[in-house]
């Protein structure tokens, strides 16, 4: 198969940097902003989640893109290792790091439970 690709494409095909190139914040959150599902959801960077640090995460408050939803400004309540802070800020790094939604391992396991 490798070899099919390379024939036809050559060494570096340019569809498969779209697999493999990072998703801002704003990129995770564009699929939800036409419901105003945006506001709520809850992301991670992917550097917390390949460093093992768990109960860490960020529940967006506001989000306001530009650039055809490929920037903006997002706030948000940092949830760090479990604490939640008192006040929403800024997300700090929403270009610059790979981001992802959140997902609770211990809302997996009870809804495991019940099906």
């Amino acid at each position: 198969m490798a070899a099919v690709i390379k024939a036809k494409w050559g060494t570096h095909p340019s569809f498969l940097n779209i697999l493999s190139r990072k998703r801002t914040l704003f990129d995770t959150l564009a699929p939800l902003a036409p419901n105003n599902m945006a506001e709520g959801a809850r992301v991670v960077p992917t550097k917390w989640i390949n460093k093992g640090i768990e109960g860490s995460y960020w529940t967006v408050t506001g989000v306001s893109f530009t650039d055809g939803f490929r920037n903006g400004t997002a706030t948000g309540i940092r949830t760090w290792k479990g604490k939640a802070d008192k006040e929403a800020r800024e997300i700090p790094d929403a270009i610059k790091l790979s981001w992802r939604l959140y997902s609770d391992p211990n809302e997996y396991a009870q809804l495991k439970k019940k099906l």
